[in-house]
C-alpha cells in the first residue's frame, strides 16, 4: 500500500525553479534514499510536512491531500542534520519526555538498546558525540507512533559504531511496516542504507542501480571476447578540464565514479570528467589492478586499504588516500573480490 506519493511537484522562487515535475511513490515499510545537496533536501522535507507550499503537482498521505492532512505531525516523523536537543537532560530522561508527548506505548529501553545508548542512558545530552546524537534522533522518531521517518544525512560524518547502528536498524525501522525517505549530499551513504536509490538534481529524480544489469554483464562479455590478447596495453586514461583533454596514468587513479551518465576519475583530492563510459573504463584498466566494485564505482585495488562488512548484505572498500574515502562494494561483488584477494 502506497504511504507517500509525490505527483508532478514543482517549486518556483521568482524565475528559478528549485523543483521540476518530481514523481515519487514509497509503500509501507519501504526504504528510499535520495541523494541531492542539503538545500533541495531541507526544501523537499518542508513540502512534505506542508510547511512550504509548492507551485505546481501535489503530495498525498495515504492518498489525502498534504494539505487535508490534519494529523500530519503524527504520522510523520524527521531527523535533521543537525537536530536541536535539551542538552541538560539525561538521554532516558529525555525520552521519557517525548514519550509522554506523543502518549506512546513504545518501550524506552528496546529502543535505547537497539540504537545502542541503553547503557549510556545516564549521561547528559550535552555530553554527547555527534554520532551518538544522531542516534538519540532516531530513538526519539521511533517513540513518536509515526508511519513514516524523514532522516536526513543519517550516517554522514558519523563513527564506525554508528553507522553500524545505524544501517543495521533500517530493516528493522521497516520491518514495523515504517516507511523512510532518507536524503544524503553522500551517494555511498544513501546506496548502503538499503532500498531504492536516486539522485535529485537540476535534472531531475534519476534511477541509480545498485547491481550491474544483464544487459551490462553481455556487454562486458562480449568487450571481453573481442580482446584475443591476455595482455591490453593503454598508457593513458582522457580527462577533460575546461577545453584541454590531459591524459592521467592509470596508477594516478584511485577510483572512478560514474554520476548521470559520467564518469569521474579520482586523482587525490581532484575529481576529473572522463570522456569516457565506465565500462570502456573497465575494460581498459582491468590489466591494471582495477574492479567493478559497484555498477556506479571502478576502484583500483592496489589503493585498497580495508573492506567493511556493516550489515549481511551491506559492505564498502576504504581506500589508503588521505581522506580515506570510503566507496560501497555490491553483495553480488564480495566473493569476486575474495577470490581476487585471497581473503
Amino acid at each position: 500500500m502506497t504511504l507517500l506519493n509525490i505527483e508532478n511537484l514543482s517549486k518556483e522562487c521568482g524565475n528559478l525553479r528549485l523543483l521540476n515535475n518530481l514523481n515519487l511513490t514509497l509503500n509501507h515499510g519501504k526504504c528510499i534514499g535520495i541523494k541531492c545537496s542539503n538545500d533541495t533536501s531541507n526544501l523537499l522535507f518542508n513540502l512534505i510536512l506542508g510547511k512550504t507550499n509548492f507551485s505546481k503537482g501535489n503530495i498525498y498521505i495515504e492518498n489525502i491531500q498534504i494539505s487535508k492532512c490534519t494529523n500530519i505531525k503524527n504520522i510523520i516523523a524527521v531527523t535533521f542534520s543537525n537536530d536541536g536537543m535539551y542538552g541538560r537532560l539525561k538521554i532516558y530522561d529525555y525520552m521519557k519526555f517525548f514519550k509522554k508527548i506523543y502518549n506512546s506505548q513504545s518501550s524506552i529501553k528496546e529502543i535505547l538498546i537497539k540504537l545502542g545508548l541503553f547503557d549510556i542512558s545516564n549521561k547528559k545530552i550535552k555530553s554527547l558525540t555527534y554520532s551518538q546524537k544522531k542516534r538519540l534522533s532516531i530513538a526519539r522518531a521511533l517513540l513518536s507512533n509515526c508511519k513514516l521517518i524523514l532522516m536526513q544525512e543519517a550516517t554522514l560524518n558519523i563513527d564506525r559504531e554508528s553507522t553500524l547502528i545505524i544501517r543495521e536498524c533500517i530493516p528493522y525501522i521497516c520491518s514495523l511496516g515504517i516507511s523512510i525517505l532518507a536524503t544524503s549530499v553522500s551517494l555511498e551513504d544513501i546506496i548502503l542504507l538499503g532500498g531504492e536509490t536516486y539522485i535529485l538534481d537540476e535534472k531531475g529524480l534519476n534511477t541509480v542501480e545498485t547491481d550491474i544489469s544483464n544487459n551490462e554483464a553481455d556487454e562486458k562479455s562480449n568487450s571481453e571476447e573481442d580482446l584475443d590478447s591476455p595482455y591490453f596495453k593503454i598508457d593513458k586514461i582522457p580527462a577533460k578540464v575546461d577545453e584541454k583533454i590531459i591524459l592521467l596514468n592509470p596508477t594516478e587513479i584511485i577510483s572512478i565514479e560514474s554520476l548521470n551518465g559520467t564518469s569521474y576519475l579520482n586523482v587525490g583530492e581532484e575529481k576529473f570528467p572522463c570522456t569516457l563510459t565506465l565500462m570502456e573504463l573497465e575494460n581498459r584498466l582491468k590489466y591494471f589492478g582495477f574492479f567493478r566494485c559497484h555498477r556506479s564505482y571502478l576502484v583500483n585495488l592496489q589503493r585498497v586499504r580495508e573492506v567493511v562488512t556493516w550489515t549481511r548484505n551491506s559492505y564498502s572498500l576504504i581506500l589508503d588516500d588521505k581522506n580515506k574515502t570510503s566507496i560501497p562494494l555490491s553483495k553480488g561483488r564480495i566473493n569476486e573480490l575474495k577470490d581476487i584477494l585471497k581473503f
